[in-house]
């Protein structure tokens, strides 16, 4: 086997091992391919450390989330300036940025355009020192090819256009299951489940801290909830209170999860017709409804953690264990 062999296999391991695989396989990313760290927040974030603009920064990694943002008043700090232009979300209008050079791992992603908008709208802390400075969505993610282990909390980004990583033969003998992720017309992405015997999807989300279902699906399916200590603040500054139902009968893409307790919360906002997502104070709009096609809910970072998922944003595949 050669060198560019022996480097793919590495990563392999590296992105579906456990602790000792990784710690021997440390150094190791596959060719073509920038690798970075992430840390996990004490919110149950994925949070990465970049440099913008020459300047330390960190992220929330927020799959939920269709374009990436920056706060307003760090705005100055990193050298970013708004354009003439903007884009509306979940009912807000956002002025849109240009970040000149991003930096992950000690390689540049280039320049991004971010919507600009105030700390109160951002979720996620970061380790030792508050709020995160933004957010990168699926806008970067998709465009890098992004690959995310949310178990080990490593992140790829594709440097090489000619590079080609594929796991789903190493990811199969490991015994994960191979779940394909379908794009909405909006842009979210998400994954096919069952529940109380009706098909629908569920909002592949790394963004939020737990796996929730949308209060009108609930009542669609004839959960039982019962009220919890929890809450979450929407989009419009409003803080919602968090019901609890217990769910012994969900299925992720055919996977059986355990019977728990799920948060059931108002993910879609007030405006039902237009599906407007302010679940758990991010930035996202979901598209409609259609018949056969229900988004139940978001697939949450604790089910992604502890299903050792990776995200494959090439491919559009989702490997759950």
């Amino acid at each position: 086997m050669g060198l560019l062999g022996r480097l793919l296999v590495c990563a392999i391991l590296l992105l579906c091992g456990g602790a000792q695989i990784a710690l021997a396989a440390k150094e190791a990313h596959p060719a073509g391919y920038a690798s970075a760290q992430m840390q996990r927040g004490p919110q149950n974030h994925l949070i990465l450390r970049a440099m913008v603009n020459g300047r330390p920064a960190s992220f929330l990694i927020d799959t939920g989330s269709t374009i990436s943002f920056l706060r307003s008043d760090h705005a100055e700090h990193f050298g970013v300036r708004s354009t003439s232009e903007t884009t509306t979300r979940g009912g807000r209008t956002f002025p849109l940025a240009i970040i000149s050079k991003l930096e992950v791992g000690g390689t540049s992603l280039g320049q991004i355009s971010v919507a600009l908008t105030v700390a109160a709208y951002l979720r996620g802390t970061a380790p030792g020192s508050g709020a995160t400075d933004g957010v990168l969505g699926l806008d970067l993610l998709r465009r890098e090819k992004a690959i995310i282990n949310c178990h080990t909390r490593e992140i790829f980004f594709k440097t090489d256009p000619t590079a080609r990583l594929d796991l789903s033969n190493t990811t199969r003998a490991l015994g994960f299951a191979r779940i394909s992720l379908e794009e909405r017309r909006a842009g979210d992405l998400t994954v096919a489940c069952r529940l109380r015997g009706r098909n629908g999807r569920l909002v592949v989300d790394t963004g939020a801290f737990v796996t929730g279902i949308d209060d009108d699906a609930a009542r669609l399916l004839g959960l039982t909830t019962k009220p919890s200590k929890l809450t979450s603040r929407g989009l419009d500054g409003r803080v919602r209170s968090l019901q609890l139902a217990q769910i012994d009968d969900l299925q992720i893409g055919g996977i059986a999860i355990a019977g728990q307790p799920f948060a059931v919360m108002d993910l879609f906002g007030e405006k039902k017709e237009l599906r407007t997502h302010t679940g758990l104070g991010r930035i996202e709009y979901y598209e409609p409804r259609s018949p056969g096609a229900e988004v139940f809910g978001v697939l949450g970072n604790e089910l992604l953690d502890h299903r050792r998922a990776i995200i494959d944003l090439e491919n559009m595949i989702l490997y759950f264990k």
